[in-house]
Formats: C-alpha cells, sequence, structure tokens
C-alpha cells in the first residue's frame, strides 16, 4: 500500500502541475470568496478516486469534492485534491495533493506531494514520517519569542465550512502573542505547513479553519515526526475539530497557556 500511495499521489501531482501551468479557472463555494474549487480539483479528485478503487475495489473514500463512498470500510482514503486552492487559483506556488488513510477509524497513513518542488512527505503510524525516502523530524526549538510560527486565525463567516466557532480564542492567542513577544507569524495559504513542520523548517502551526481532509494526512506525517498536535483546548485532535495546535511537545505546551 505504501509503494501504491507515494506513486499515486505523484501522478495526481503531475496532473495538477499541469492545470497549473495554464489559465486556471475557478468558481466559488457556499458563498464564500475565499472557498474555491478548479478545474484542477475535479480533474484530480476523478484520478485518484478511479486508480484507488481500480486496486483495492473494497475501501472506501472521503474526498473534499464528492459523496462519500463505503465509509464503514476497514481501509478509508481521505483526499484533498488540491490543499492550497487559493494559493493555486493565482498562481502561488504553494499548493500541494494531500491523501490520507485511516485503518479501523484510526489514523494509518499519511502522504502529501509538494508538485512543484518534488517533495513527497509520507508516514505510517509505528515507522516515523519522511521526505523523499529520508527520515525527517520537528525541531527542538522550545521558546516563544523566536519561534517560527504559522498562524491562521480563521474566518467568521455562517455560511463557510471552515468556520470553526472559535474565532475569539484565536484573536486572543494572537494579542497575548504580541503582548508578550512581540512575534510576527506566516501563513502559507496551505496546510502544508504541518509537513514544513514535520521537516524542522516551521515551529509551530496554530490554524483554526481546517476540515477532516485538511488534517488527517498531516496528523499522521507531523505526529510520526515528533510533534504533539491537539485542538486549542489540549485534547488530542480527532476529526471535527477545525483549530489545532501543532508544535513540539516543550513549546507545544507554552503555546496553550496564549488561549
Amino acid at each position: 500500500m505504501k509503494n501504491f500511495i507515494q506513486q499515486t499521489i505523484k501522478e495526481a501531482g503531475y496532473i495538477a502541475k499541469g492545470f497549473y501551468k495554464e489559465d486556471i479557472e475557478h468558481t466559488i463555494k457556499c458563498d464564500d470568496p475565499t472557498d474555491v474549487v478548479t478545474k484542477a480539483d475535479i480533474e484530480v479528485e476523478k484520478f485518484l478516486i478511479e486508480k484507488i478503487l481500480s486496486k483495492y475495489p473494497d475501501h472506501g473514500i472521503i474526498s473534499e469534492e464528492s459523496d462519500s463512498i463505503n465509509i464503514d470500510a476497514e481501509y478509508v482514503w481521505v483526499i484533498d485534491p488540491i490543499d492550497g486552492t487559493r494559493n493555486y487559483a493565482r498562481h502561488i506556488a504553494v499548493w500541494c495533493v494531500m491523501v490520507g488513510i485511516t485503518k479501523n477509524g484510526k489514523p494509518y497513513m499519511g502522504a502529501v506531494y509538494d508538485a512543484i518542488n518534488d517533495e513527497l512527505f509520507f508516514a505510517e503510524v509505528g515507522c516515523g514520517a519522511e521526505l523523499n525516502g529520508n527520515k525527517i523530524k520537528v525541531s527542538d526549538h522550545k521558546d516563544i519569542k523566536d519561534c517560527f510560527i504559522s498562524y491562521t486565525g480563521g474566518v467568521k463567516n455562517k455560511n463557510s465550512p471552515y468556520d470553526a466557532g472559535n474565532f475569539a480564542g484565536y484573536v486572543k492567542f494572537y494579542d497575548n502573542l504580541r503582548a508578550d513577544h512581540g512575534h510576527w507569524t506566516h501563513n502559507f495559504g496551505s496546510t502544508m505547513s504541518m509537513c514544513f513542520l514535520a521537516a524542522g523548517r516551521v515551529d509551530a502551526v496554530v490554524m483554526n479553519s481546517g476540515l477532516y481532509h485538511d488534517y488527517l494526512a498531516n496528523y499522521v506525517i507531523a505526529t510520526e515526526a515528533g510533534a504533539k498536535f491537539t485542538d486549542s483546548d489540549g485534547n488530542d485532535w480527532k476529526a471535527g475539530r477545525k483549530d489545532v495546535v501543532v508544535a513540539n511537545p516543550v513549546l507545544h505546551k507554552k503555546l496553550l497557556t496564549l488561549f
């Protein structure tokens, strides 16, 4: 299964990259101008679903743009055909193809492919995380003051599926971060920031606007790289929670105090 998911996600990335080099048609979903879908999303998703079901017809699939298939199966594939679609639609080269797998309802495998830079992040529970076949781990940075934080405060829009209902909590976090540490933050516009964290490039990701398909693959990769991955209340992340705090255990504990 490991070889299959790695090969398939790279093929999907090549398809997405082909569309990226052309004019990118996109439409708005849910009356939310920040939530867009492109032709590439649809074509990449179609490719992935057909490829998976041809190899594993008894597996389930949950995908961003389509109805779910056989979700009570032992193995369920969770697909985000293009994560960072708004970047993608505007020709900003921070986007990826993302596929996670659950086994008996629990996170099992995660693969994230950055086609622009030909970087494949992968992890299987209990086996560690890797980038292009090389082991990776989170940074050991312990101080909030000068750590590299990717921060997304979320949205206040009841029409948007990305409204996590905790906007005020993340505003408080940001205010405390600035007041106590004079910090400036980054927002990559893609949950691939969690793969950057897994590789030690980013020290923390504090995010308030992700869905299940945004987080599953990242959860496996980041935790296998040594990260603590919880919601903003400090509970282990689970499907349905849109707010997350991800960092090495020491830094993570300190970040939670800012809420």
